[in-house]
Parts: structure tokens; sequence; C-alpha cells
């Protein structure tokens, strides 16, 4: 450890140790050299620029504080103010110090810079938008070459929701620049294909492996694909399902092949999406990204069940048409799914649990976006696939059993819908509990209003209502499955009904094309069909019918004598 008490050269020398990716040795020979000259201004902001390079900036607040209190025209004291007061909360204040340093030093494109990322935090409205959008514009008139300058400036075009004109800064940046790290970083994360990015990521941690945001987004990324191999299988047998109980009988069964097709085609696309992600990603970090988990090498068993039930429902859809084997197939991909589901559930909890134990989500500003945005993602997946789930169920159960073709196979479609929905929900769970770990362990807790606590406890009462209904509808999946013996036994073999033939006299033409083309057929069919009847009514003969004529004999006149009529009373 270095004995130098020269503010100069302890200042240099820490900030090569940061460089080097070892702040907390720069940090220590720092506050070794405050305790013996505790007031010097490049000592106490040398200090603060460490913490905040650590995310410690509750901690850097007051040694900047301090120095802008004994020197209030210190522009980079107070740049360096502003951010540690962002990322503990106070946005107005933030403000007021990127103000003031942008004052100071107009021409500095950092300070433009900052103020922007300030007008975007907190509770962002048009009017910060608009000036977000003119400092950044003044930045990059100030410094259009400065790789660091056009890192910053495509970050903020990329939380104004403009990734177009970001990709634009990050390309210019890697022509003057094709090594700088945030540009080659920033260019990962802005990539439109997921194995590009997963590349990009890739690079980035083969030069610094410590980059946290590339190992965490890489992290996140390659256990989406995996999430993927596992989920897929059950949309796919699902699907199967479906087709089974509204196609499986005499009368329909020869379109169910053609529902084999989009089956194989979804595969086909699965397997397009995880592949590239997958092969650009170490080995090892897939290794481990697997084995770390409560079902170590029973993960990849796991997925290669589930894809095997994809194989077995292509079975079922192609070349099973007996209705015994029918109902066990039934079974078999039930069980399937009750496999998947629970693999399914341990995984989304050990992508979570993972997360935190690689420290992707410590202490801080920094943890606390982080795990927010994830429980942002799986809330937003969780009610969308509720959405999904629900509806699909209110058509079933709308059109009722009389008119399905067999209805053993819903069993199988409502297991399918809650192995879509309830893992999503068992990681919601964990990772609120994340949260509340993470929240626990930082220094800058941000307070928590009534209304949004309010709003938590909701959540919470309706996350764990869900959760309820969708394991005991499990359960009664399960319990449904045709495992014994049922009516459709005795439906033998599916043979596709023939069609009545067509008259081979009628002028009456099928129907095909555009709808457009096939309605002005349909029309000109009713009204050949009219010409036929009435020319058929023509050639009918109707036989008359010839009424005989009686002769009745005369009658009498009958008299009627008079009744004496009485008033009304």
């Amino acid at each position: 450890m270095s004995t130098t008490t020269d503010p100069r050269a302890v200042a240099s020398r820490a900030e090569l140790l940061v460089q080097m990716g070892r702040p907390e040795r720069a940090l220590d020979e720092v506050d070794d050299a405050l305790a013996s000259v505790p007031d010097d201004p490049r000592l106490l902001l040398t200090a603060a620029w460490v913490r905040l390079h650590l995310q410690r900036s509750a901690e850097a607040l007051p040694l900047l504080e301090q120095v802008v209190g004994a020197q209030p025209t210190a522009d980079g004291a107070l740049h360096l103010l502003s951010i540690a007061r962002q990322n503990t909360g106070d946005v107005p204040g933030a403000r007021d110090a990127a103000a003031k340093a942008l004052e100071l030093d107009p021409d500095d494109a950092r300070y433009h810079l900052q103020l922007a990322d300030t007008h975007l935090s907190g509770r962002v409205r048009g009017a910060d938008r608009r000036l977000a959008r003119e400092r950044i514009d003044a930045a990059l008139a100030l410094a259009p070459e400065n790789p660091d300058r056009l890192a910053q400036a495509a970050r903020l075009w990329s939380r104004l929701g403009d990734d177009d004109r970001a990709r634009a800064l990050v390309r210019h940046g890697l022509g003057v620049a094709p090594e700088h790290e945030d540009l080659l970083y920033l260019d990962a994360a802005l990539a439109l294909d997921t194995g590009r990015s997963a590349k990009g990521y890739s690079s980035v941690l083969a030069a610094n492996p410590e980059h946290a945001e590339a190992g965490y987004l890489l992290h996140l990324s390659v256990w989406q694909q995996v999430l993927r191999l596992v989920e897929m299988p059950v949309l796919l047998v699902g699907a199967v399902a479906l087709v089974v109980t509204f196609s499986m009988s005499d009368a329909h069964v020869g379109g169910v092949p053609l529902w084999g097709i989009v089956v194989l085609l979804w595969t086909a696309i699965t397997a397009l999406r995880v592949l590239p992600v997958l092969l650009q990603v170490p080995r090892g970090l897939l290794r481990r990204t697997l084995r770390q988990t409560p079902l170590r090498g029973g993960a990849v068993a796991a997925v290669v069940v589930g894809w095997a039930g994809v194989l077995a429902g292509l079975a079922l859809l192609y070349v099973v048409r007996d209705a015994v084997v029918v109902r066990w197939f039934l079974v078999a991909l039930g069980a399937v799914l009750a496999v998947t589901t629970v693999t399914s559930a341990v995984l989304y909890a050990a992508m979570v649990t993972q997360t935190r134990d690689l420290g992707y989500l410590p202490p801080g500003p920094v943890g606390a976006a982080r795990i927010a945005g994830l429980r942002s993602g799986l809330r937003g997946a969780a009610v969308r696939r509720t959405v999904v789930t629900g509806i699909v169920a209110v058509v079933v159960a709308a059109i009722g059993p009389g008119a399905l073709a067999r209805e053993d196979a819903r069993s199988v479609a409502a297991l399918a819908a809650v192995a879509f929905v309830l893992p999503v929900t068992v990681g919601l769970w964990v990772a609120w509990r994340a949260a509340e770990r993470q929240r626990a362990a930082s220094d800058e807790r941000l307070p928590v209003s009534a209304g949004a606590a309010v709003r938590a406890g909701l959540g919470a009462a309706v996350l764990l209502v869900t959760t309820a209904l969708l394991a005991v509808s499990g359960v009664a999946a399960v319990v449904a499955l045709p495992v014994t013996p049922n009516a459709h036994d005795a439906d033998g073999r599916y043979v596709q009904s023939p069609k009545a033939p067509r008259d081979p006299d009628s002028e009456v033409q099928e129907c095909g094309g555009r709808p457009v083309t096939r309605l002005s057929c349909i029309q000109e069919n009713n009204r050949i069909r009219q010409e036929e009847l009435r020319d058929r009514m023509e050639d009918v003969d109707i036989p008359s019918i010839d009424v005989p004529t009686l002769d009745l004999p005369d009658l009498p006149d009958v008299q009627v004598p008079d009744a004496p009529v009485q008033p009304t009373p």
C-alpha cells in the first residue's frame, strides 16, 4: 500500500487503480491519506469519486457537500454532487447541482449530459423530455467525436425511446474508438438480434470480466432461452390437446394432420430463436447456469422430457387413430406437463436466486433498479399469460361438451394452461423475497409512500389468490386425466367420413380462392340452385282432384216466436 500523502499523487494512483479494476484498494489508499490530511479538497473529491464508482453514493454525498461548501465554484465537485444526489433519490437537488455546474462551465459536454440525465429521472414530463433533448444536442455539438460523450448520449437517447438514434451514435463512436468498452457494450445492448447481443456481451466480458452490466444482461439472456426451451413444449402439447378436443372424431379427423404442420413450424421457430443465442455464449457459462440449480443435471433431462412430449403429440396428430391408444397418449402428455410444470417453477426460482448469488443485485440503487425491472417483467408476463389462457378457457367452456370430439382431452389442455402461468407466479414470489433482502441490505433506502404500500399489498393479495387458484386447478386437471376407460374407448378407430358426392348434372361449383371470389361464387351457386329447383318443379305432374256436387233437399222455414223484450235496469 502506498505511504505517500501528496494529494495529487494519491489521486493519480487511485484513478489508475480504478482503471485496473481495483477500486477497493484505491479507496483504502485515499482514506489513509485523508486520515492525515482530512480537509484536502482533492482527496475528498477523489474519495467521493471512488465511492460513486463502487455504487456507495450515500457515503460520497457528505464528502461532496463538504467540498462544495468550501468551494462553491468547484464545477467538478458540483457535477459529482449531482450524480450522488440523483443516485440517492434527490432528483431536484441533482438538477440544481447540475445546473450550477453547467452555469460555471457551459463548454463542458459532461455537464450538459448530466443535466439531461436528471431531467429523465423521477417523474418525467413532456417539458423534461424536451429539455433533455436540448442538452443532448448541445453536448454533441461540443464533443462530436468524444467516445465517452457519445456513449452517454446514446444511453440518454435510448431512455427517450429513440433506439435508432442511439444506435447511430454508437456506430459513430465505434468508428472513432473501435475498442471502447462502453460503446461495445451499448452496441450489444441495442442490437435487434438476440444472437448478436449475446455475442457482443461475451466479447465485452472477455475483455473485462468485471463488467457488471454485460454480465447481468448475458446472464438474463441465457436464462431467457433456457426457460423458452422448457416452456415451449407446454404450449405445443397444449395446442395438440386442443386439436384432439375439437377434431379427433370421424367427421374431422382428416384435418388433424394440418395442425401438425403448425406444431412443426412452431418448433422450427423456437430453434431459430434459441440456438443462435446459446451457441454464442461460453460453454462454461451455460453449464454453470444449468448446474447451479436445485435440479443439477436433471434440468437437461427435464428439457428432453418436454420435447419428447412434443414428439408424442406429433405422433398423436399424424399416426395414432385408435381411441384407446389416443386416451393413453393423453395420459402420457399429462404426465409430461406435470414434470414440465415442476421443472419450470424450479428454474424460475433458480433464475432469481442465481442472479442474487452472483452479485448482480447489489445493495444500492443499481440493485434496486435491476430487481424492480425483473419483477416488472415477471409481472407483465404473468398478466399476459393469465389473460390469454383465460380467453381460451372461456371459449372452450362456452362451446360446451356436446360440440367437442373428445372432452377428455380438456384436462390435458387445462394442465398446459396451469403449466404456462404457475411457474411465472412462483418466480414473482421469489423475486419479491429477493427485493426485500436487497432493500434490507441497502444503506440507501428510498421512502415508500402510503399509496405505494397499499398497491403493494393489493398486488400481493392478487398474486396469492392467483397462485392458489392455479395450484388447485393443476391438481384438478391431473385428477381428471383419462386414466380409466371411458365412453370414447368404444369409438374404435377414427376414420374420416366420406363427403356426400356432388350431383354430376348440377352446374354448382366448388368455391375457393380469395374471399371476394368465394362470395361471388356462393351467390352464383345459390342462383343456379334456385333455377334448378324451378326446373324440377315444372317437370312434376301434379294430379287434379274433382270435387262431386251434392244435391240437398229443400228444408221448410222455421218459425221463431217473438220474445218479450225487458229493458235493462
